[in-house]
């Protein structure tokens, strides 16, 4: 538990809400020296679209996860109503397993010789790394701007049940024709 008391609470709540922690902890036994372990499931997505812990018996996913093989990538858009639009899209084609839009950034940049400044939305999409090309297809198809963002960047780590989660919602490249 001191591990825990070192973090932020914020942090942690943050993390909890978007299903991006399991939590596992470890009783040491009063007969012997043996410690027992609970890990608990990750949050699965409902249809209801909201989230459900699993009961804290032993986690069904692969507890291994090759790096790279996910991706996530950002797309900013310049409203709210392109961005959800846009996003989901993505999550009906089964481009991504998720689309997280963040309202209200602000984006220095330049374009056509000039300094602009705008408020944007930015999508941050997580998807399998081998299907970040059919997605930028997808943006460039469907995004209001003639120049679409879309950059992506390799996950090497991070929770794995969640991990699997993305891989086993995000069809691999030749097989997302075959529900």
């Amino acid at each position: 538990m001191r591990y825990l008391s070192n973090l932020q609470s914020l942090s942690i709540r943050w993390l909890i809400a978007r299903g991006l922690l399991c939590v596992a902890f470890a009783i040491p036994s009063r007969s012997s020296s043996s410690v027992s372990v609970n890990v608990c499931k990750p949050y699965l997505p409902l249809t209801g679209g909201g989230r459900k812990m699993c009961s804290t018996q032993a986690c069904s996913w692969p507890t291994n996860y090759e790096a790279g093989t996910s991706s996530v990538a950002f797309v900013t858009t310049p409203d709210k109503e392109s961005a959800k639009n846009l996003a989901r899209s993505i999550i009906e084609l089964k481009l991504a397993a998720c689309v997280n839009i963040v309202p209200q950034i602000e984006s220095i940049y330049m374009w056509e010789g000039k300094v602009n400044e705008d408020n944007e939305y930015l999508l941050m999409i997580k998807t399998r790394t081998e299907r970040v090309d059919d997605l930028t297809k997808h943006v460039r198809e469907n995004h209001p701007y003639s120049v679409a963002e879309v950059i992506s960047l390799p996950i090497e780590n991070g929770n794995t049940p969640y991990l699997n989660w993305i891989a086993s919602t995000v069809p691999a490249k030749g097989e997302e024709n075959k529900d």
